[in-house]
């Protein structure tokens, strides 16, 4: 990767996933900053949501759709059960390995792994491939995450949505990457998510800066569509939407 020697790149995703993207670059030659834009935090859910997870036997299937998803599914188990057993009846359904692994880590295989990192495509297949008429399901989502797979479902089966965790702007102010973007002292700005461009369009927009002219790595559609929407049009979209296909494009960008 000799193409992105002392490139100047800018990360915004959360610190969990950051290291994937670190580990994938260490011996390209760019120069990595990290500025997360987002923070992840397990979320307080009600008393009849408490009792939702002791009755879970109740579900024919659980889905997540990240491994956060998983890990805070699991806590919260751990603390209203005692433990993190989850019935043999139960089928698990999840989208892409990194998901997959975050259960296979803790001992439990799910049934069923979506290729796609989209929800519409995830919700697609389920609906007309994988969840029976009439299936009792649980979806373990965080506050962000859309209703296109709940109200999909919900046309074949009773649907419960209980979110588990939080993706919250982060308090950090960043100086050192409010004038790197000032001076236009960088190369690519990579945006991972609709909120990581949210909140950092917001901190721009406090700084008095504009975002305009930013030069930006969306991983997806969903991303591009948001930063669209702010009158900003990335300069590259992952067509695979995870670290992979980040280093893919912007290899094949700076050749």
């Amino acid at each position: 990767m000799n193409e992105l020697k002392n490139k100047i790149l800018i990360s915004t995703q959360p610190n969990d996933s950051f290291y994937e993207l670190e580990k994938s670059l260490q011996n390209s030659g760019a120069l990595l900053y990290h500025y997360t834009m987002i923070e992840i935090e397990e979320a307080p859910i009600s008393i009849e949501q408490q009792n939702t997870l002791k009755n879970i036997s109740k579900f024919d299937w659980l889905i997540f759709t990240s491994k956060n998803g998983v890990k805070y599914f699991l806590s919260k188990l751990q603390h209203i059960n005692g433990n993190t057993i989850i019935p043999n009846s139960i089928k698990i359904a999840v989208i892409g390995n990194k998901t997959a692994n975050e259960l296979i880590k803790n001992g439990i295989n799910p049934n069923y792994i979506s290729k796609s990192n989209l929800s519409d495509t995830f919700a697609f297949e389920l609906k007309e491939n994988i969840i029976a008429n009439n299936s009792n399901v649980l979806l373990m989502l965080g506050n962000l995450a859309n209703s296109t797979i709940e109200d999909s479902l919900k046309k074949i089966a009773t649907v419960n949505r209980i979110n588990c965790y939080n993706t919250v702007a982060t308090k950090n102010q960043y100086p050192e990457l409010i004038k790197k973007v000032n001076d236009n002292k960088y190369d690519l700005i990579i945006f991972t998510s609709s909120s990581c461009f949210i909140n950092f369009a917001q901190l721009i927009k406090k700084n008095q800066l504009s975002i305009n002219n930013i030069k930006a790595l969306s991983i997806g559609k969903a991303t591009t569509k948001t930063m669209e929407e702010y009158g900003i049009k990335p300069l590259i979209t992952a067509k695979q939407s995870n670290i992979e296909g980040i280093i893919i494009e912007i290899t094949n960008f700076f050749k």
